[in-house]
């Protein structure tokens, strides 16, 4: 038999389960699960391995050869020359603006250079003055009269300065302070003195007879039943828009082994509601989901109705009716946003 003709009957077979899979839902046998998944793998191993495909798909290389007829190193060489090209054009262009940026700065430099070259320096000039305390020249008498042919120079002989005068600094005077004036101490007038009151009499104190202390009545035991609550899902990841509650219970053995005939009994608080459950089965008959991360497994589902505002209190019973474990209250919310599903454990304590 070939490759094709064994993927072909394990696809049919594939087919058929996953069929039986979506009539059943949550209801599913495990050991389909189990045949499922196997066949999944198996089926990827196959088709990686023979590069096999479906009738009338085609495969990957005719779809990349069959656009534009192109081969592999001509696209590669074509993507070669287009980022040559950009790398070129990139370069030019760099290359225009830094030329563009020097005969910026060239003509900028000449025109400072025109300007610092016509502008004439200013230098400051100094007028010599003569010393007033200097003697005459020669050339002048005491009468003002030239006796020299030269040019008299102009007179500009500053004038004397007077010679400054002493001013006084005024001295303030100190006024003496007005003394203050003496405050007078007030008077008090005498008080009397209290009486003294003769002292209160002690009173006796009566002894009273002693009243006997009840005594604490002793509590009563609680009822010790074969089974306990071993276990309860975390709500966080158990929240449901399916508007019926769902108690996935697991009734197992000290061992975590699953045990039938056992049944689930719920009361409703404050509706008054009473439900029971079917008997559990001796393997895990029921799950929460098949291909979601929080998986819960048991032998008996309790499913007493709609979700209503109040507090379902259950416990676990054998065949009889008889309570064998002891209560547990779960509350529940008839807000869509607060709907939620259960997973609870009981175990046998011994054995």
């Amino acid at each position: 038999m070939s490759t094709e003709q064994i993927i072909q009957q394990k696809m049919a077979r594939l087919q058929t389960l996953r069929q039986y899979q979506s009539y059943y839902g949550p209801h599913t046998p495990y050991p389909v699960i189990l045949e499922i998944n196997q066949l999944e793998k198996e089926l990827g191993h196959l088709l990686r391995n023979n590069q096999t495909h479906f009738a009338g798909e085609p495969s990957p290389e005719v779809r990349k050869h069959s656009v534009w007829h192109v081969s592999r190193g001509t696209i590669d060489i074509l993507a070669m020359v287009s980022f040559i090209g950009l790398l070129f054009a990139l370069g030019v262009i760099l290359l225009v603006a830094f030329l563009t940026t020097m005969q910026d700065q060239t003509a900028v430099a000449s025109v400072a250079t025109s300007f610092s070259v016509g502008a004439p320096v200013l230098r400051p000039t100094f007028t010599p003055t003569h010393d007033p305390n200097a003697p005459l020249p020669e050339y002048v008498e005491s009468n003002d009269e030239v006796i020299s042919e030269g040019v008299k120079p102009v007179d500009s002989f500053l004038p004397t300065p007077a010679q400054a005068t002493d001013i006084p600094t005024p001295v303030p005077t100190i006024t003496p302070r007005a003394s203050d004036t003496p405050t007078i101490e007030p008077t008090f007038a005498p008080t009397n003195t209290p009486t003294r009151l003769p002292p209160t009499p002690i009173p006796v104190r009566i002894e009273q007879p002693a009243t006997p202390t009840p005594s604490v009545p002793t509590p009563t035991p609680a009822p010790s039943y074969p089974f306990r609550f071993s276990e309860q899902g975390n709500r966080e990841f158990q929240r449901t828009t399916y508007h019926a509650i769902n108690i996935y219970i697991a009734v197992v053995s000290e061992g975590n082994i699953p045990l039938g005939g056992y049944k689930i009994v719920g009361d409703h608080v404050p509706s008054g509601l009473h439900a029971e459950s079917a008997l559990s089965t001796w393997n895990w008959s029921v799950t929460n989901c098949l291909d979601c991360d929080y998986v819960k497994q048991g032998n008996v589902k309790f499913e007493p109705g709609p979700i209503i505002d109040g507090t379902w209190n259950i416990y676990l019973a054998d065949e009889g009716g008889r309570q064998v474990s002891p209560v547990l209250p779960l509350n529940y919310s008839s807000n869509p946003e607060q709907w939620v599903w259960d997973f609870v454990i009981f175990r046998r304590i011994n054995g």
